[in-house]
């Protein structure tokens, strides 16, 4: 064989690996092929439906944060109301509720949250005109008072709880689970034990007196009557007072406290010395 004829049957041999190569593998089914193919794009979309719900993932959990974070603020935001001594305060709640609060008293509580309990922490004295709704409920260290919608009057101080109801009906509950229910001209009186102890009163200002600068004892241990006038006056009253002196009678905030001090010492047999513009004392 020359030497054209073997380079003539080399390309031949190339040309049939090339088409041999080239040949479709019709050894695979038409379903092989399309099962192939469609694996392929169920992987590119596959991918593509995991990043979108990754992303919608994310989108959600950071909505969740978000609400999670407003509902805190709404439940435990709190608004603290203070009156300073010689000083009352009116204001109305978010639902229309009516406080009237005396000197040296404070309240706190939600205003977010109002529309879902209302309730607040009173420490001091003030007088409610609940709108009608749902449960109010006051809150102090020695009970809780529950109404619908009344007008009534609190007192909570060091150790000394009062509740006086005018209109409606109000649930007074201790701190040891003792209640009882006020209707229009009774109070409540929570004792040291957690009783609690129910009167009827005549008078329709009784307890109440105080919204126009008016106050007035029944057998007072006058060292609270003197902290009243301190709380009215903005002033310091010293002096050793002993504590069997009781008194009974009134006085008026509208007087000057020199007057105020005269009429509650005279019976006592007590003068008052003036220290300086907020400070007396009793001797």
């Amino acid at each position: 064989m020359n030497d054209r004829n073997l380079h003539i049957d080399k390309l031949i041999g190339t040309q049939d690996d090339f088409f041999a190569k080239a040949e479709p593998d019709f050894e695979r089914s038409a379903d092989d092929v399309l099962n192939n193919l469609m694996g392929k794009l169920d992987n590119k979309t596959s991918k593509t439906i995991s990043r979108k719900l990754s992303f919608k993932l994310y989108a959600v959990a950071a909505i969740l944060v978000i609400l999670l974070a407003v509902g805190a603020i709404m439940r435990f935001y709190t608004v603290g109301i203070h009156s300073a001594a010689g000083e009352h305060l009116v204001f109305n709640l978010p639902d229309g509720s009516g406080i009237s609060l005396n000197a040296q008293s404070s309240i706190t509580y939600n205003p977010y949250w109002w529309w879902a309990k209302r309730e607040l922490k009173l420490d001091g004295e003030a007088f409610f005109e609940v709108t009608k709704g749902e449960k109010f409920t006051v809150v102090s260290k020695l009970a809780r008072t529950m109404v619908l919608g009344t007008s009534f009057n609190i007192f909570a101080r060091k150790g000394k709880y009062l509740v006086d109801c005018y209109t409606g009906k109000v649930r007074v509950v201790s701190n040891k689970n003792k209640e009882v229910i006020l209707t229009p001209s009774y109070s409540a009186e929570v004792q040291n034990d957690g009783n609690v102890l129910l009167k009827k009163f005549k008078d329709e200002k009784h307890g109440s007196g105080w919204m126009n600068r008016m106050f007035s004892f029944t057998s007072v241990p006058l060292l609270e009557v003197l902290k009243e006038v301190e709380r009215q006056f903005d002033v310091k009253i010293e002096g050793d007072i002993s504590p069997d002196l009781v008194y009974t009678g009134n006085f008026s905030a509208n007087r000057n406290i020199e007057e105020t001090l005269q009429l509650l010492c005279k019976p006592f047999g007590l003068e008052f010395q003036k220290v300086d513009d907020r400070v007396y004392r009793l001797k």
